[in-house]
């Protein structure tokens, strides 16, 4: 049998893993061709249709399609690396977002979720704040950066989540678009092991309150697709209602 020299082999030795890497991903990128804005556009819009959709079916009863928003979120917004967020590419991200859950209060010394709010009796669970007809402040408009960085949930020792933390969470690793077999501890907590430390008493009988991380993926997606009818111009068609 012929030895075959590996393409990434030199006379003198392996070619570094960091170069090799650099080498397949610059033949990766080969002819590639920058799509037209009104692909981008069309794209937009039906990414928009996808959104709307999943979240009238999340209002309708199944909440794991909450995965699929996250993932459809991800795709809109985040923008790292070689991931390139859609609405950047739209110049969307520039404007200023819908908030609805505004600072978390410092003095506060519980648990903290403004996004969502608690339906006790009858299926206890979260709500996003849209299903139970917007929160008790409002909603303000502020810089996509500080609302996608901003806190939005504090649980009971006193760890942060952000809506990027959130997102990424469930679209990275949560079965959005992987199924990872090791979560971030902190994600771990707050979406199986009751962080927020609320219990639903039933005589004398406790359990635990259902996680809050669908509710509040479900009010990001009200937030952006609100964002989007708001600031996106009359080529982006946008029929989303709650």
């Amino acid at each position: 049998m012929q030895a075959r020299r590996h393409p990434f082999h030199c006379a003198s030795g392996s070619i570094p893993r960091a170069r090799v890497l650099q080498a397949l991903y610059t033949m990766s990128r080969k002819n590639r061709v920058a799509r037209p804005k009104g692909e981008l556009l069309k794209e937009f819009n039906e990414q928009i249709l996808l959104l709307t959709h999943a979240c009238s079916t999340f209002d309708q009863g199944l909440e794991p399609i909450g995965k699929h928003i996250a993932l459809s979120l991800r795709l809109l917004l985040h923008h790292h690396g070689q991931s390139q967020a859609l609405m950047q590419q739209l110049n969307l991200r520039a404007k200023r977002f819908m908030d609805t859950a505004h600072d978390l209060n410092p003095r506060n010394l519980m648990t903290d979720c403004p996004l969502t709010l608690m339906r006790v009796g009858g299926g206890s669970k979260y709500l996003a704040l849209c299903q139970g007809g917007g929160g008790p402040r409002g909603y303000r408009w502020i810089k996509f950066e500080d609302w996608w960085n901003n806190s939005v949930v504090k649980d009971e020792t006193g760890r942060f989540f952000n809506r990027r933390e959130l997102i990424l969470n469930v679209a990275n690793t949560d079965g959005g678009g992987h199924v990872d077999p090791t979560l971030d501890e902190a994600y771990l907590d707050l979406s199986r092991n009751n962080s927020l430390g609320w219990v639903i008493s039933e005589g004398d009988v406790q359990r635990p309150f259902p996680p809050p991380v669908m509710a509040c993926i479900r009010q990001i997606a009200h937030e952006t697709l609100e964002t989007i009818k708001a600031k996106a111009d009359a080529s982006v068609v946008c029929e989303y209602e709650v």
